[in-house]
């Protein structure tokens, strides 16, 4: 939705009050605000990071009865109630979301909806405190005309914060995780902690709406926080489209409004729902807004800039002599299958090292090893002489090493440009309510992260298509992609597996060129696996040879190349 449609909105709401007194349609415009409001904070769990719950209606009861019991049993005015509700929401998702997200997908689907039914027992069983199965009856309430003022200001501003949240590097991480985990580990993120964050987020706006809700109708029983309101709240972001800010507005309206025209079908209201649910996942799959029209993007002429210089910060201060990483006895085994086997491989502090083997030579192997996606059975691996092995992931990456992957994997929720501005950024995501309020600060960092990513795009030749989706690129400019993301991080070593699959002969030539300036202007030492013999034997300074999960022979090029053991290896033939 461009800045017309939402001024039109805004002008709708503004009059909308003052044209009619009727008060149905004022309630009827608070309950879309409160949908709205509910399914913006489950935009940013579901649209931006990925993961779907079906509890919200239990972080919605939490709101609605935080602030009820607070204007009721303590006394407190509306305005402090309702927050009192939000944190206690926000509390509660924080400590559910980091137990939850340790699984996902179906799982935690099923965790999620675990939870509601838990709060909903619960309000029914503890009468004591929350009235049983009547609920609580005298609850402050103002008018429904006085209720929706601050109802559509709340949802105006859930709308703004994710909105800013989207357009900042914490929206980055959150949807590079939403893509591809193990790209966003690589790159710094912590996945675990991105999601919890954005649980917490979901659950608050939830909690937020709750207390709302008791405001506007000043009684509030468990009838209303039922597992078929969980459905509700997902389907009205499914419907407005998953991931977009508007989406949330458009659903909640749909969804709001439509029973209300069909009251005849009431009893068929599951049946009513499912049918959407399919209508939005088939016909749909990106809900109206994506429906009505993708968002403009603009293009960055190729500015042909030189390689950007590194910043010793980020990739160390060794020197060309020192071992930046060693490996030592390197062993692991997958269900009694040897992968690796007392592997040693020593990588100076400058230069490229080539890794090389036949298939299932366990290449890949010592990569995810060294990058902490598996365990070593056995053996040390070293970065600067500190050791490294079976940290997870993103402390790897923190160090100071970054990857690419046999098969690309940019982030297509995001534009070229994103993509290494979540590089640039890496686990430096800066504070989460400087992202949410888009203060000066936020937006001086966002443009100097565009900068950095557009420098860096213009030296892979990518700058002409920085503002397109990711998930347009060819297969060919994936590759340079993931390469100016990795190098975004301003690593102190950089782990290249098969970089030249899938390229033309003009893009190998290109690669050849491109790695021979990064060494030759003092950038991260490269660790290069790959099958491509000529491109290996015309940079690389060392190689080492991998056959069976051992190393067979390693040294200067001309020496491997003569080899028995590696000729024997790649031929068949006898040493």
């Amino acid at each position: 939705m461009g800045r017309a449609g939402w001024a039109t909105v805004a002008v709708a709401a503004l009059l909308l009050p003052l044209s009619t007194s009727n008060t149905y349609y004022l309630y009827l415009a608070c309950s879309v605000g409160l949908l709205t409001i509910v399914a913006a904070g489950l935009n940013v769990l579901a649209g931006f990071a990925g993961q779907i719950s079906l509890g919200h209606a239990g972080f919605y009861a939490l709101g609605a009865y935080g602030a009820g019991l607070a204007a009721t049993r303590l006394g407190w005015p509306l305005w402090a109630a309702v927050p009192a509700g939000m944190v206690l929401a926000a509390i509660v998702g924080a400590a559910v979301g980091a137990a939850a997200l340790r699984v996902s997908g179906p799982y935690l689907a099923m965790v999620t909806i675990a939870f509601g039914i838990i709060v909903e027992h619960v309000l029914v069983e503890w009468v004591s405190l929350t009235g049983g199965p009547g609920g609580i009856f005298n609850i402050p309430k103002l008018t429904v005309g006085g209720s929706y003022w601050p109802i559509a200001g709340c949802a105006a501003a859930a709308l703004w914060l994710t909105a800013n949240l989207r357009a900042s590097a914490w929206g980055r991480a959150l949807l590079a995780v939403k893509s591809s985990e193990v790209a966003a580990e690589s790159l710094g993120i912590s996945a675990y902690l991105a999601r919890t964050t954005a649980f917490t987020i979901s659950a608050a706006l939830a909690g937020l709406a709750g207390g709302l809700f008791a405001l506007l109708n000043g009684y509030i029983s468990p009838d209303s926080f039922t597992l078929r309101t969980s459905i509700l709240f997902l389907l009205a972001l499914l419907f407005g489209g998953l991931g977009s800010v508007a989406g949330p507005l458009v659903g909640g309206a749909a969804l709001t409004l439509l029973p209300e025209l069909l009251t005849g079908l009431a009893d068929y209201r599951l049946i009513l729902y499912g049918s959407l649910l399919l209508v939005s996942i088939y016909g749909l799959p990106a809900g109206v807004v994506g429906a009505v029209g993708a968002r403009g993007r603009r293009s960055a002429p190729d500015t042909g800039l030189p390689l950007p210089a590194l910043s010793p910060e980020g990739r160390g201060v060794e020197t060309a002599g020192e071992v930046l990483l060693g490996v030592e006895g390197l062993g692991v085994s997958f269900g009694g299958v040897v992968a690796l086997a007392d592997v040693t491989l020593t990588v100076p502090a400058r230069g490229i090292t080539a890794v090389i083997g036949p298939n299932g030579a366990g290449k890949t192997t010592l990569i995810n090893l060294i990058t902490g996606y598996y365990r070593p059975g056995a053996g040390e691996i070293r970065l600067a002489g500190e050791p490294i092995a079976g940290r997870a992931p993103h402390a790897v990456a923190r160090l100071g090493v970054a990857r690419t992957f046999q098969t690309a994997q940019p982030f297509d929720d995001l534009s070229v440009v994103e993509n290494v501005m979540v590089g640039v950024a890496g686990a430096r995501l800066g504070a989460l309510g400087g992202a949410l309020l888009h203060g000066p600060g936020t937006r001086r960092r966002e443009r100097a992260l565009r900068a950095r990513a557009l420098q860096l795009l213009a030296v892979l030749g990518l700058a002409a298509r920085a503002e397109e989706p990711a998930a347009s690129l060819p297969a060919g400019l994936r590759r340079w992609l993931e390469i100016a993301r990795a190098l975004a991080t301003e690593p102190r070593l950089l782990l290249l597996d098969e970089p030249a699959a899938g390229l033309s002969p003009t893009e190998i030539a290109e690669l050849d060129s491109r790695l021979t300036a990064l060494r030759s202007q003092g950038g991260p030492a490269i660790v290069l696996v790959e099958h491509h013999m000529e491109l290996v034997m015309a940079i690389s300074d060392r190689i080492s040879v991998l056959d069976y999960g051992r190393v067979i022979a390693a040294g200067a090029p001309a020496t491997v190349r003569e080899s028995p053991a590696v000729i024997e290896a790649y031929l068949g033939l006898p040493a």
